[in-house]
């Protein structure tokens, strides 16, 4: 099927420790996601990132799938639901609809490079595995405990989509992303209105971008939509505009050193 090469696009391996991770994927990219204390909570604020988007997508969790999550999950249309295990009340209750691909993950995904068709040839690299290669705060101010969670569960997201890529997140919930867009402000503006789309109020939320900010057009964007604290790889000529701005504004940003870049 089609639909399984979207568990590529899977974050929930890489997710925060504790709690449980939901995320569902269209077309290789992260829609909605989320982490919480169980799966059935986890399933409700991943979907309710973006419920449009989801229509038709592939679910993947690091949870058991209990009949809660089941009774929930299958009120939508999906192609495929990826997850350790699966209660058998919950399976039954899965199985009751046709053309469904559920696949039990016995344990990580192991391939450690990546292959991609060009022209006469073909490209080999790397698998993208790492998050932040250092934390370096410089912005007006140190981030917060809660931002940090956040901004670490935003930058594995963020890698996750297509570049140019932006996720917002707030409280460790996907409430907007722009992704697969020809210029960074543009994904920016694509998340902005994702979130508004979904009612989601931005005040107190971060920021994370899959490469560096060229300009501080996209810091400004944010800090207006109510971002508190950005995170991103660094490496721009102009990177000393974008920390300026936070620190003028009293915003946080840190710096990884590690672009992702995907594509």
């Amino acid at each position: 099927t089609p639909a399984l090469p979207e568990g590529e696009g899977d974050a929930t391996a890489q997710g925060p420790r504790g709690g449980v991770t939901f995320a569902i994927i269209k077309h290789t990219n992260v829609c909605g996601i989320a982490n919480r204390p169980s799966v059935a909570e986890a399933w409700q604020d991943a979907l309710a990132g973006d419920s449009e988007s989801a229509f038709g997508g592939v679910l993947v969790c690091n949870g058991p799938i209990d009949v809660a999550t089941a009774n929930a999950i299958n009120e939508i249309f999906f192609e495929v639901l990826i997850a350790p295990s699966f209660d058998a009340e919950a399976l039954t209750i899965l199985q009751s609809k046709k053309n469904r691909i559920l696949l039990q993950l016995n344990k990580p995904v192991a391939a450690k490079q990546q292959y991609k068709n060009v022209l006469n040839g073909t490209l080999v690299q790397d698998k993208d595995k790492g998050n932040f290669e250092k934390w370096e705060d410089v912005g007006g101010r140190a981030v917060t405990g809660s931002e940090r969670e956040d901004l670490v569960f935003a930058n594995i997201v963020c890698k996750h989509l297509k570049s140019n890529a932006i996720a917002l997140v707030k409280n460790k919930q996907l409430v907007g992303k722009g992704c697969g867009q020809t210029s960074r402000i543009d994904a920016l503006r694509h998340a902005v209105e994702k979130a508004k789309q979904f009612k989601f109020n931005l005040k107190g939320a971060v920021m994370a971008s899959d490469a560096f900010f060229p300009f501080n057009d996209c810091v400004k964007l944010g800090d207006e939509a109510g971002i508190t604290a950005f995170i991103q790889p660094g490496g721009s000529i102009r990177d000393k505009d974008s920390i300026e701005y936070c620190k003028e504004r009293n915003l946080g940003m840190v710096i990884t050193g590690m672009r992702h870049f995907r594509h």
